[in-house]
């Protein structure tokens, strides 16, 4: 690995994502409600939801619709904060289990509905995992995608390095699409999110850029020393803190919510 992509110390990989996802939180309602409403969810119908992280999505499509959700997460750590968010609040009808994204322990066609939530673009395999949502969904069942993509702001070369530090890759619209067709997804509807809620109030304005502390500083300075030497290091948190102040910039990213329907015949059927 070359000394320009310098793997994050956690901390500043969940600082990243605080940034950058930042934009969406002040839309959580209105993006939750449209997610529910895509998913056609309602009581006695069987959803889930892909990349659960912390348990936000599931829970609140299972507090708000009255549907019985699944959240499923690689992370077994996530899949712990989610149960214990579940616990606290009294949750009934949310159940989690860790497991791949690209390999969900589900037998075909069980699901009303599924939700690929943002942690779905960490999955290994991206195309794969969304496969996977449009197999364990009935047939005519909804697939919902909740994903970034790139945009002209984040230049092609420095994507790797934005990868390392967001711990999600996201994908060109066109390439998000093409994943859903080659699923065997129909009639999709693609919503840009980038700005908001679409045709409504704008997403909150991008804060000042987060600063990294000095603990944060000198576990950069560290990780590039021990890899790379001192000379390496000394410019590693100027590196770092010039790639946050780009993440954090209103148009790095767009957001995007899309819909697909699972088409009841096998593709050349």
């Amino acid at each position: 690995m070359p000394p320009g992509r310098i793997p994050p110390v956690p901390a500043v990989l969940r600082l990243v994502q605080r940034t950058v996802l930042h934009r969406w939180r002040a839309t959580d309602e209105d993006l939750y409600r449209e997610v529910a409403a895509l998913a056609e969810a309602a009581p006695r119908r069987e959803m889930l939801v892909a990349g659960c992280g912390e348990g936000e999505t599931t829970e609140w499509l299972a507090a708000r619709t009255g549907a019985t959700v699944t959240g499923v997460d690689a992370d077994a750590m996530r899949i712990a904060a989610a149960e214990a968010r579940a616990a606290r609040s009294g949750a009934r009808a949310v159940h989690y289990e860790q497991a791949a994204l690209d390999d969900l322990p589900h037998e075909t066609g069980v699901f009303d509905a599924a939700v690929g939530d943002l942690s779905l673009s960490a999955a290994a395999d991206p195309e794969r995992a969304v496969a996977e949502l449009a197999r364990v969904v009935k047939p005519m069942g909804v697939v919902v995608l909740m994903q970034l993509t790139w945009t002209s702001e984040i230049a092609s070369d420095a994507r790797e390095q934005v990868v390392d530090r967001l711990g999600l890759r996201p994908h060109l619209i066109v390439e998000w699409k093409q994943m859903m067709r080659d699923a065997g997804l129909v009639d999709l509807q693609v919503q840009d999110w980038t700005d908001g809620v679409p045709g409504g109030r704008a997403s909150a304005p991008g804060a000042e850029h987060p600063r990294l502390t000095l603990r944060q500083k000198a576990h950069i300075v560290g990780r590039a020393w021990r890899r790379w030497g001192w000379r390496a290091a000394r410019g590693a948190v100027e590196r770092e803190t010039s790639l946050i102040r780009e993440l954090s910039r209103e148009r790095a990213f767009g957001f995007l919510l899309m819909k697909g329907v699972k088409w009841p015949h096998a593709k050349g059927a």
